[in-house]
């Protein structure tokens, strides 16, 4: 039986020795219980078919399940076919606005020589890998947002992140946008690194104008930046020189019709969610939390047998009391 290492017992990552670029990285980055979305995200990215590098940057201490994996003489563990290697981050900013500062360090270090994404802890991969490989060929690979996904290129909100840019000496953009898209995701080629360029030059902008990115988020939508990582990004897609390819929101499964991922957005994350309670309350698991759990038991097992099987009972009797009752 497979047991949680007790939270007083830390590991210490020994920065990996990367001695030629890897094709294609996947990375991510967590701290706190964020750890468990980590190890079934790997899974479900693992379940698919991918055996390039994963690479997660984290606060605090390494997750307890990396007892359960090989470690190599270079740093990094065994994955199935994959590879993964951590990296410990000392900034004070909060990690949603780190995204586009780690990807660019990958390329820099020649850590990732190809291809290269970045998916947030709370995401699951769907699909098999080979379409995330045939994606990123047309270009920067985004999601569109569910909530207010539609901002029209005369948006206000728009004109005021283009009142910025012009100031700041950035001229006319490189394309007009009709949508918005989530920051939680995003898939490139290094050719296309100035996307990423463009965003850390936006990240810059949003501090700037006084926002602080010690914080999650600034105010309400009514600011000129609110989730200033996400709104940043976006500018990056008004400015960046480089090609787009784009979903609507079922590329996060927050409508019927996706087939690639699911993005549990908010706070009720699926490792946090008493089912049952949830369930009473009028909201039973979403496709979302299903999926999460299905993936918990495979190459990294976030939870101990007994206990993911639990989960998964409660789960599954909460979505009973969902054909009944639910909220709306």
């Amino acid at each position: 039986m497979i047991q949680e290492v007790p939270k007083a017992q830390a590991f210490v990552a020994t920065e990996p020795t990367i001695s030629s670029p890897f094709d294609q990285v996947v990375c991510t980055l967590y701290e706190g219980d964020y750890h468990k979305g980590v190890a079934v995200l790997i899974n479900t990215i693992v379940n698919g078919g991918f055996t390039g590098l994963f690479w997660v940057g984290y606060r605090g201490d390494l997750p307890p399940w990396v007892t359960q994996l090989q470690k190599r003489e270079d740093g990094l563990y065994q994955v199935g076919k994959a590879l993964l290697g951590f990296h410990a981050i000392d900034d004070k900013r909060h990690f949603t606005h780190l995204k586009p500062s780690l990807m660019t360090q990958l390329i820099d270090k020649g850590i990732a020589g190809n291809l290269l994404w970045y998916f947030d802890p709370d995401i699951t991969v769907r699909c098999p890998w080979n379409f995330f490989e045939r994606w990123i060929r047309f270009g920067v690979c985004l999601n569109q947002e569910i909530s207010m996904g539609v901002m029209p290129s005369d948006h206000p909100i728009r004109r005021e992140w283009l009142e910025l840019t012009r100031v700041a000496g950035w001229g006319e953009p490189a394309r007009q946008q009709e949508r918005y898209y989530n920051g939680g995701f995003v898939g490139l080629s290094v050719q296309n690194r100035a996307f990423l360029e463009t965003w850390l030059r936006a990240n810059e902008l949003a501090s700037a104008s006084g926002v602080d990115l010690t914080r999650f988020q600034t105010g309400s939508r009514v600011n000129t930046f609110h989730f200033a990582d996400q709104d940043a990004m976006n500018i990056a897609a008004m400015y960046a020189p480089t090609p787009l390819t784009t979903l609507g929101p079922e590329g996060m499964g927050w409508i019927p019709g996706g087939f690639t991922m699911y993005h549990s957005v908010g706070g009720a994350k699926p490792w946090r969610k008493k089912f049952l309670v949830s369930a009473l309350r009028g909201i039973p698991p979403s496709n979302a939390d299903k999926h999460f759990l299905a993936s918990a038991f495979g190459p990294i097992q976030p939870y101990p047998p007994n206990s993911l099987k639990r989960m998964r009972h409660f789960a599954r009797w909460a979505s009973f009391i969902g054909r009944f009752y639910r909220r709306g």
